[in-house]
């Protein structure tokens, strides 16, 4: 018993192809996941996944650069707006400016040639009362005067001429033989006749067979009794109580008239000749 050795071995199973087939395939399945539950994702549906991925990635990159470069469109369009605008401010304002000026220079102007014809008239009114007083008390007047009434300014003259003389004298005199426009004209300018005649620019013309105001297309605008008349050389004249026509190389007294811009603008150069001078 006591020569007896104890031998020891290992003992070992044969395993057949199959399990060693399955077991190769147990060791290559993914960790974490138990056996028979996990499901393999095929490759060309990973590839499919990432290309719309990236396909809304260059969608989404490609509607903010749209939108960034509109933003940037914009700004660039409202700044040049703000400029032109800016620009177009400064001009009224200067505008503006010289409009001020303007008015002031022309308030001064106005001021001046106010006063200057209050002085006138003033002249005027105290010559006027004093030739009627000499003309009542000697029993004569003097025809020689001037009036103003509305936008009109009048000179009756003392001399008697042909009717193409009294039109020579008013215009010597910068203005033209009178127009009347209506009826209260008419009542104002007979009420300074005083009993005399005077020629006015109204004549007959021969080639037109019609009477016409002398230089200018203006209507009568009053229905004179000698319209119908016609006959060569014959021209108006008036007096304190009738208007009518009479041969043109009788010899009557003139009235020429003048707008009274027309005399402010002659006073104002006036003046400003006097303040050059000085």
């Amino acid at each position: 018993m006591s020569n007896e050795k104890v031998i020891y071995s290992s003992l070992r199973f044969l395993q057949s192809p199959e399990s060693q087939n399955r077991l190769r395939a147990d060791t290559t399945q993914s960790p974490g996941k138990k056996d028979g539950k996990g499901f393999p994702v095929p490759r060309h549906l990973i590839v499919v996944i990432l290309g719309i991925l990236c396909l809304l990635l260059l969608i989404i990159v490609a509607v903010l650069g749209t939108k960034i470069f509109q933003f940037i469109q914009e700004n660039h369009h409202l700044g040049e707006m703000i400029g032109n605008l800016t620009q177009e401010y400064h001009i009224l304002q200067n505008d503006s400016y010289l409009k001020d000026q303007l008015l002031t220079n022309k308030s001064l102007e106005y001021n001046i040639l106010k006063n200057e014809m209050l002085q006138q008239k003033k002249e005027q009114d105290l010559l006027f009362t004093n030739r009627t007083f000499q003309s009542k008390n000697k029993g004569k007047l003097h025809e020689n005067h001037q009036s103003c009434h509305r936008i009109k300014y009048y000179y009756f003259t003392s001399k008697s001429e042909k009717w193409i003389g009294c039109k020579k004298t008013c215009q010597s005199c910068n203005s033209s033989l009178l127009k009347i426009s209506d009826e209260d004209e008419l009542t104002f300018i007979q009420a300074q006749t005083y009993k005399k005649n005077y020629w006015i620019g109204l004549l007959y013309d021969i080639k037109e067979e019609k009477w016409k105001w002398v230089d200018t297309d203006l209507p009568f605008g009053i229905n004179f009794t000698f319209m119908g008349f016609s006959g060569r050389g014959q021209c108006a004249f008036l007096s304190s109580t009738r208007v009518t026509n009479i041969d043109c190389s009788n010899s009557y007294h003139c009235i020429c008239e003048k707008r009274i811009d027309n005399v402010l603008s002659t006073s104002f150069q006036r003046y400003k000749k006097k303040r050059l001078q000085k």
